[in-house]
């Protein structure tokens, strides 16, 4: 299953349309809020993503990559998200530096499926990079990563 999504996400990068704009997505993310002592289940402490994201000229990004948690247990995983960002910046931090608002949501394919809604912010540090701000709520079948509250940070380039 994972090579096969894997396959598509290949695929679809590479027949990404010239409208759009494909970028890399690197993310970290470390628990801010997470349950304690369930019958002794492993915790998340934090996860890095290695994402390719594509986003199209109606602000509708779509991301997939590599995912290392890192906690009481190291898992990799393969992730899949989409996310709207705001048609214009929200405001500016300082000049030319816009600022975009997002929501979204994901799945990540670890021993147990993880899907997640999330939102943040996107800051303008260039031309070509972005800083993305945002927070993620983990919910899943399995008490290691159900009722995470995970805080991001994220670099495209």
């Amino acid at each position: 299953m994972r090579s096969l999504l894997l396959a598509v996400l290949v695929l679809v990068s590479a027949n990404a349309s010239a409208n759009g704009q494909l970028a890399s997505l690197l993310t970290f993310e470390s628990a801010a809020a997470r349950p304690d002592g369930r019958d002794d289940q492993p915790n998340v402490t934090s996860i890095i993503n290695a994402n390719m994201e594509f986003i199209t000229p109606e602000n509708i990004s779509f991301h997939g990559g590599i995912s290392f948690v890192l906690g009481e247990e190291f898992e990799s995983s393969v992730n899949l998200g989409t996310r709207f960002y705001s048609s214009s910046p929200a405001f500016q931090i300082f000049p030319n530096a816009p600022v975009w608002s997002f929501i979204g949501g994901g799945i990540s394919f670890l021993d147990e499926t993880v899907y997640y809604p999330e939102a943040g912010f996107r800051i303008a540090t260039s031309n070509v990079s972005r800083l993305d701000v945002f927070i993620k709520i983990l919910n899943s079948d399995s008490e290691t990563y159900d009722r995470h509250i995970m805080i991001g940070a994220g670099l495209t380039f």
